[in-house]
């Protein structure tokens, strides 16, 4: 029985550009730390802002003294940082939508940092909606103080919605964190790069019951 479906956010429902956020720490003169940013791996001063151990202007310090470059400001920082998210397409959040019109429930769980919230927020607004129009719970790791693929951080999200894994599907691009969820009983969905997987959330909840689609 699917009652809930606990979505990740980057490179699920949010487009990445890896790349595209290097070149642009490049070109504020901190092109070694581009180097170290990692989309599942977070590493260094960007895993500790992930973790909440962190906060943004402090990480902005490391980063300015790890390359000793005194100048750039956390602005410039920040455009930087949110140069790897692309878009959320619009056909992904009216899916949401439309399973919570069928009565599912839907969460975030996101190891992400607060620029990037930030700027995911203004993405979910294309239809004049809010990001909690579309969901029920939003559960980001920065202020949980802990990653995933930590079971901590599934069973705090756990603890706070009162969600049964049995009950729940989980979508994220990771496998380290597909398999986590899976050990602690989640159903689980691995999208492939760029992969429209909208046709699965349009067949949850559309039968009586809300039954597992197969395959899972």
């Amino acid at each position: 029985m699917i009652r809930n479906v606990v979505f990740d956010l980057g490179g699920v429902l949010v487009g990445l550009d890896l790349e595209g956020c290097r070149a642009a720490f490049a070109a504020i003169g901190l092109g070694c730390i581009g180097q170290l940013i990692d989309a599942y791996h977070p590493v260094e001063m960007m895993g500790r802002m992930e973790q909440g151990d962190l906060s943004f202007h402090e990480t902005c310090d490391e980063m300015r003294r790890m390359t000793d470059n005194r100048t750039v400001t956390d602005k410039q920082i920040a455009g930087a940082i949110a140069a790897i998210l692309t878009d959320i397409p619009v056909v992904k959040l009216r899916a949401v939508e439309r399973l919570r019109r069928r009565g599912v429930r839907t969460y975030v769980l996101s190891n992400n940092n607060p620029v990037a919230m930030e700027a995911i927020r203004r993405m979910c607004t294309v239809d004049g909606r809010t990001i909690e129009d579309y969901f029920d719970g939003i559960y980001v790791s920065y202020r949980m103080h802990e990653l995933k693929p930590s079971p901590a951080i599934f069973r705090q999200m756990m603890d706070d919605s009162g969600i049964r894994p049995e009950e729940t599907l989980f979508i994220d691009d990771s496998e380290r964190n597909i398999a986590t969820a899976r050990e602690l009983g989640f159903g689980v969905y691995c999208p492939a790069p760029d992969e429209d997987f909208t046709p699965l959330l349009d067949s949850i909840g559309q039968s009586a019951g809300c039954e597992w689609p197969t395959g899972f």
